[in-house]
């Protein structure tokens, strides 16, 4: 088993689809995908909240005509049909922070959709999986907590009572869900997060977040054309960086890894071939300078 995560970058259209189906394809054994809204959607779907909270309807709907256009456009390139409807909401009853959820949550749910429903027409089996019902929390909303003991469960079971001959699941990354069935977001990169809680719930061999960039690298490479490549790290090194305020992983991530030793690649969608980075437990120390700052 292996948990592969693509973030909304290397899904914002049909070619980043195209690809990830070229990167699962080539993976023969049991496969999690992982993957994060659609470009920005996420803002989008943020603007649609505030609209939503200070009753204004009319903007509410312009946000949400061009979120709508948007994946219909990337539908009519893969040449599917996927209605994707607004969800209904209860503004007077709800929190900023619930109603934040609630809405927020619809980026992932529809980038999934999409791709599974994508990679089942051309030929590549797939079940689609809703972390809503799998990843049980609490009802911090924005923040959630996750039971990881009911969560590896539902997902254990999830996997062993599959159609046989499935060997790939579409999920979302970023959501889980109450008891009751309200949807929850796990916080600032909780897409990533996501795929280690898998990886540790699953005891996968290993996580691969596939990025747009080489790897993880000793400086922000929009800010230092100098950056190189970190081909290796071990966990604390890891932990030490993203502390430092490195943006490509975060320390949220590495901790369930650690507990299970399961390796984290960090690697370019758009060279699925290169290298990247391995992050490990390993004896090797970070020698190279860094200069992420925060």
């Amino acid at each position: 088993m292996k948990v592969y995560k693509f973030g909304g970058a290397s899904v914002k259209d049909a070619d980043g689809i195209r690809n990830l189906k070229q990167i699962v394809s080539e993976q023969k054994g049991d496969l999690v995908v992982v993957v994060s809204a659609m470009g920005k959607t996420t803002n989008a779907l943020e603007r649609v909240v505030n609209a939503l909270w200070l009753r204004e309807y009319e903007q509410v709907e312009r946000e949400w005509q061009s979120i709508n256009n948007y994946h219909q456009s990337v539908c009519r390139e893969l040449n599917i049909s996927l209605p994707l409807e607004m969800p209904e909401t209860d503004v007077s009853s709800q929190s900023y922070d619930e109603l934040y959820d609630q809405v927020v949550s619809w980026g992932e749910i529809f980038s999934t959709r999409i791709v599974s429903r994508y990679l089942s027409l051309v030929g590549v089996d797939n079940e689609w999986k809703d972390m809503t019902e799998l990843l049980l929390t609490d009802d911090t909303f924005r923040q959630a907590h996750v039971d990881i003991a009911v969560s590896g469960r539902r997902w254990r079971k999830a996997i062993m009572s599959a159609e046989i001959g499935t060997h790939l699941w579409i999920t979302q990354g970023f959501i889980g869900g109450t008891n009751d069935g309200r949807r929850t977001t796990l916080g600032r990169e909780g897409s990533d997060y996501s795929a280690a809680l898998l990886a540790n719930m699953l005891h996968a061999d290993s996580v691969t977040i596939w990025k747009d960039v080489p790897g993880v690298l000793t400086a922000d490479p929009r800010k230092d054309r100098s950056a190189t490549l970190i081909k290796e790290l071990d966990y604390s090194d890891a932990t030490r960086l993203a502390e430092s305020g490195a943006q490509i992983i975060h320390k949220k991530t590495i901790e369930p890894l650690i507990e299970k030793d399961i390796p984290l690649y960090v690697k370019p969608f758009a060279n699925p071939q290169a290298a990247g980075t391995v992050i490990h437990s390993t004896k090797q120390r970070l020698l190279t300078q860094v200069n992420w700052g925060k």
